[in-house]
């Protein structure tokens, strides 16, 4: 990679880092991450998940699991900490594209 592409890379790089959205974003991400709560919550919809799959495999009725995932499900879904982060990842994701757009509209550009 030439010299001056590595560079405004780098600097791209770092103007995205700046952006408010990323680092409120990248916040919430330490703080899913460090949250043990929404961790073993997790972890029992990925079980109550399997158990599903396995019940309805074998034929078995699986009503009450289902609904127990889907209690469970509403609460890991409503929490603050996952909503929030969800939003900005959406928002990271769209400045993300629009950049994306932008560069290959200025390389469009250059190429015609």
């Amino acid at each position: 990679m030439n010299k001056q592409i590595e560079e405004k890379a780098k600097a791209l790089n770092q103007w995205i880092l700046d952006q408010e959205v990323v680092k409120e974003y990248l916040k919430y991400e330490k703080l899913i991450e460090n949250n043990q709560e929404l961790k073993q919550l997790e972890e029992e919809l990925k079980q109550l998940q399997q158990e599903i799959v396995i019940q309805k495999h074998s034929h078995s009725h699986c009503d009450s699991l289902i609904q127990e995932y889907e209690q469970k499900k509403k609460v890991f879904d409503e929490n603050p900490l996952l909503y929030n982060y969800l939003s900005l990842k959406q928002e990271v994701n769209d400045l993300l594209c629009r950049i994306q757009d932008d560069i290959n509209e200025q390389l469009k550009k250059k190429v015609d």
